[in-house]
Formats: C-alpha cells, sequence, structure tokens
C-alpha cells in the first residue's frame, strides 16, 4: 500500500467545542471571526491536531472570501485575515519542531452547499484568482474544497493552475445522495469536467462518512493520482431520489452522529479502496485523529 498522508480535523467545530463564539456560516463570516477574536485558539487548534499525529494542518481562512466578509463589512481585510490565518498556521508549525505541510483553502466563495448561490462564472474567475495570487508561495498545499458545483470546481482549479504548491480539488456530497453533489451532478460528471486540468489529487469531504466510502469506489475508477477524504463525524441515511433538494436540510434529516472509534473504522474502508489522503472535516477533533493514527497501519 501506498504511503498515506493524514491531515487535521474540523476547525470551526473545534473552536465551538472550546467556546470561541463561531457565528451561523449561512447568514455570517464563521470561523473568519475568530481571527479577528481568538488567534491563540486557533493556533492551540494546529497544534493538538500535530500533536494528534496530522501530517499536514488547513490554514483558518475557510470562510475569509469577499462575498463572506460582505456580511461584516470586513471585504476590505481579504488579503490581511488570509495572510494572517497562514501565518498562525506557520507559527504553530514552527512551534511543534515538526516537518508538517500547510494546506491552504481556496472555498466556496458564498454560502457552503448552497449550490443555486455560485456567482457568475466571470466573478468566480476573479475572486478565485484574486485568492489564488494571495496564497501563492504561502503554502505548499492549495485545497479547492468543498466544492457543491462542477463550474465552482474548475474555476477554483484552473485559478491554480501554474501554481508551484500541490494542487487538490475536494468536492463535497452534503445532502443524502449517493455519490452526488449538492448541484445533483454525479461525481463522475463532476470529474469529467476537470479531467484537464492539472491537479495533484481528488477528495471528498464535508458530508457523511458513509458517503466518502462510497465516492472512493467512484473515485479509484476515474483517476491514477491520489485520491482520499475528509468527512464529518456522522453517517448519513442516503436517499437517491431525483427529487430537488436543499443539500443541508436533507443532510441534517439524515445524520446520525457517530464516535472516534466508528469514524476510523469507516476511514479504514477508504484505504481499502486505495485512498491515501485521509482526514477529517466538521465535527471531528483532534481524538479522531489521534484514534486514526494509532489504529490504522501505515
Amino acid at each position: 500500500m501506498n504511503k498515506v498522508l493524514v491531515g487535521d480535523g474540523g476547525m470551526g467545530s473545534e473552536l465551538r467545542f472550546r467556546g470561541v463564539e463561531v457565528p451561523s456560516h449561512i447568514e455570517s463570516i464563521w470561523s473568519a471571526l475568530a481571527l479577528t477574536t481568538n488567534t491563540k485558539e486557533i493556533k492551540e487548534i494546529h497544534l493538538d491536531y500535530i500533536k494528534a499525529g496530522a501530517q499536514y494542518i488547513t490554514a483558518n481562512n475557510y470562510t475569509v472570501t469577499r462575498p463572506i466578509l460582505e456580511r461584516a463589512n470586513m471585504a476590505d481585510q481579504l488579503e490581511d485575515l488570509t495572510l494572517l490565518s497562514i501565518s498562525i498556521a506557520k507559527e504553530a508549525i514552527k512551534e511543534s519542531g515538526k516537518d508538517i505541510l500547510l494546506a491552504t483553502s481556496l472555498p466556496p466563495l458564498e454560502t457552503s452547499y448552497r449550490a443555486d448561490l455560485i456567482l457568475e462564472r466571470s466573478r468566480l474567475e476573479e475572486q478565485y484568482a484574486e485568492l489564488a495570487e494571495i496564497i501563492e508561495d504561502e503554502t505548499d498545499i492549495i485545497i479547492c474544497e468543498t466544492m457543491a458545483h462542477s463550474q465552482e470546481a474548475e474555476l477554483a482549479l484552473k485559478s491554480i493552475q501554474n501554481s508551484k504548491a500541490q494542487k487538490w480539488l475536494s468536492w463535497t456530497l452534503h445532502g443524502n445522495r449517493s455519490n452526488k453533489l449538492p448541484s445533483g451532478e454525479h461525481i463522475r460528471d463532476a470529474f469529467n469536467v476537470i479531467a484537464d486540468l492539472a491537479c495533484d489529487a481528488y477528495l471528498i469531504n464535508c458530508c457523511g462518512a458513509n458517503m466518502v466510502t462510497e465516492s472512493m469506489k467512484e473515485l479509484k475508477t476515474l483517476t491514477n493520482k491520489p485520491f482520499g477524504g475528509y468527512a464529518n463525524s456522522e453517517f448519513i441515511k442516503t436517499n437517491n431520489s431525483e427529487t430537488d433538494i436543499n443539500a443541508e436540510e436533507d443532510h441534517w434529516e439524515s445524520a446520525t452522529t457517530i464516535d472516534e472509534k466508528t469514524y476510523t473504522n469507516e476511514v479504514s474502508k477508504w484505504l481499502d479502496e486505495g485512498a491515501t489522503i485521509i482526514a477529517g472535516c466538521c465535527r471531528t477533533r483532534p481524538s479522531h485523529i489521534e484514534d486514526m493514527v494509532k489504529n490504522l497501519k501505515n
């Protein structure tokens, strides 16, 4: 088996677990608020993930986008907050004394999971290019993550084609339909849209752990590149009807929380399918990463 790369877990949810205010991701700026109020806690979370065994950590820039910052009249702080999130992560890596990779996010520009809210093509191109320019030369990995629509994924990945960093693309299957993005597109069709673009790894994130398991069976047929996933700490009861859905509403109606051992057992199925990148997303904690590292061979 190829060597497995282990990442960190949730940041916004972990800040909440530790008593930090994290406002609504739908109406406010979510974990970006902590960059102005709780930088110490952000660094402590990075360090705890490293201590748990993460080999890469992701900067806390997920909701640092123009449309989201505009909710708090903070769009003029886009570059400063992005670079601050990176500097906090770098401080944690330096303090750990370990050889840890730094990943930085190219996230959804608007509310996560809402394929109907993605910006028009020209604005996507412009704003992803702006973010890509800010983080270039500052990170080892750029993750176009939680992509809910093929066009969103395409233009995020296009913006980093000339980057010196590793280029990763991660779709979300948030909702309750197996192998379907919130847009309703099958993961196979979403992959075909970006198949000609340079990309170093393909992932699935921010959905039920069992849904990632099913998607690994698809991804391994689509690429010879590294692939993997980072799920939420929950299982989803799937409903593969073709009716229109609100991905988040259907997700929560179908979700059951799982513990660290159950999460690790599910991740082992990803490895059996050939995944080589594993981590956690919402509501996974350092204890989830520690359990994976201790109980999964290689």
